[in-house]
Formats: structure tokens, C-alpha cells, sequence
């Protein structure tokens, strides 16, 4: 009788967990409403046409003290195209299970790759951006890999149920979130007709690539659909 009691006992602590269980649904999302055309920026008209990204290791935190485990439930990588000739896209990464609970912070790695034709353009990249400033042609990238956390401080609420849970990029604060970006300042350094902004500072841009790439980690919010 003790035994059975024992294993009742334990089935019901699995029971309790499992009913803890929930599931996330992750979406990375732009909202553009100024940069999907031509528009005045600081001294320069800058239209952005196309904004991805590439990332791995997706985690849910709790709160900050949470922020050194490593329960990966994403794997990745992934390919996020955030933005279209003409407008701001959202793409859904998958559906998880997590404990219930309530997060507040969204972990990922931007993650550069080799896997991949060397003429695409997130070929041993992390980053991508390009448009027109003042017309002329430019391209952004960036291969760092590095953590990239979203916050929401509120946190958001997981309980018996799916939740859809969104990164939304503002892609209108690129140029803004933590430094006021002049591209207007962007120079093609090497005359190839393509303003070129990367780490590999061929056009001399390289202050600006940083600062664009600091931009994009700050111009994200978690939210709950």
C-alpha cells in the first residue's frame, strides 16, 4: 500500500506539473510607418527597403536573476525578413512550451552563417539593411554574434493556455533609439557607386555601423498580442 501511495503521490506531482505547462508563440515583427518611403531624416532622404536579421537560441526569462540559465526554447537559426519593397513584415518563428509563469525578458543570439549561398546578402551576417540615401544606393550590414535582450518591465503572463507573444522592431528609430544618425554623414568611400556601412569600413563608415547596430538592439519591445 505505501508503494502504491508513493507512486499516486508521484504521479500527481507530474500531473500538477504538467497543467503548469503552457506555450508561447513567437513573432518578430517591424512597424514602419516613416522609412517604408522616401522620407526626411536629420539631412539626408533615407528609404529603407529591406531590414533582416539572423539569430539562434531563443530563451524566455523570468526576471534578471533569470538571466544566466540557459533552457533554450528555440534553437534556430532563423532568417527574419522584417521589411518589403513597400512595407514592414511579421514572420512567426514557431509555438514552445514554457512553465507558466510571468517573463519579462526575451534572449536571442544574433548569429552569422556560412550555410548559405555566398551571394545572398545575410551570407556571414547577422545583420542587413539597405535603401537610398539622397538616392544613392547603400547597404548596411553587420556579423557580430552577441546576446540581444527585449524587455517588457510589466512581464508578460503565461497560464493553461497559448500565448502570442511579439518582437516588434520599430524600424522608424533605427536612426534613433540610442544615437541621432545623420546618413546624410555616409560616405562611398571607394566610388563603387554603393554607400557601403559595415565593420569591414571599405566606404570609411565604420562609426556609423556600430551605431546603427546599437540603434537596432535598442529599437525592440516585447509585447503580448
Amino acid at each position: 500500500m505505501r508503494k502504491i501511495a508513493i507512486i499516486l503521490g508521484a504521479l500527481l506531482v507530474l500531473l500538477s506539473c504538467e497543467k503548469e505547462e503552457s506555450s508561447i508563440q513567437l513573432t518578430l515583427s517591424g512597424v514602419n510607418t516613416n522609412l517604408k518611403s522616401t522620407q526626411k531624416h536629420a539631412l539626408a532622404e533615407v528609404d529603407i527597403n529591406d531590414f533582416r536579421l539572423s539569430i539562434r537560441d531563443v530563451e524566455f526569462k523570468q526576471d534578471e536573476s533569470d538571466l544566466d540559465s540557459t533552457e533554450v526554447q528555440f534553437r534556430g537559426p532563423y532568417d527574419v525578413d522584417m521589411m518589403s519593397e513597400t512595407d514592414a513584415l511579421s514572420q512567426t518563428i514557431g509555438e514552445t512550451p514554457v512553465q507558466a509563469g510571468t517573463y519579462k525578458v526575451l534572449r536571442f543570439k544574433l548569429h552569422k552563417s556560412r550555410d548559405r549561398d555566398q551571394s545572398h546578402p545575410m551570407y556571414d551576417r547577422s545583420i542587413f539593411m539597405s535603401g537610398t540615401i539622397d538616392g544613392v544606393p547603400f547597404e548596411f550590414w553587420h556579423d557580430t554574434s552577441e546576446n540581444f535582450d527585449v524587455e517588457n518591465t510589466e512581464g508578460i503572463t503565461v497560464a493553461d493556455n497559448m500565448v502570442s507573444v511579439v518582437v516588434r522592431f520599430n524600424i522608424d528609430h533605427l536612426l534613433s533609439s540610442v544615437h541621432n544618425i545623420d546618413l546624410s554623414q555616409a560616405v562611398d568611400g571607394n566610388q563603387n557607386g554603393t554607400i557601403e556601412i559595415n565593420p569591414n569600413d571599405a566606404d570609411g563608415n565604420k562609426e556609423i555601423a556600430e551605431q546603427l547596430k546599437e540603434n537596432i538592439k535598442m529599437a525592440a519591445d516585447l509585447i503580448k498580442e
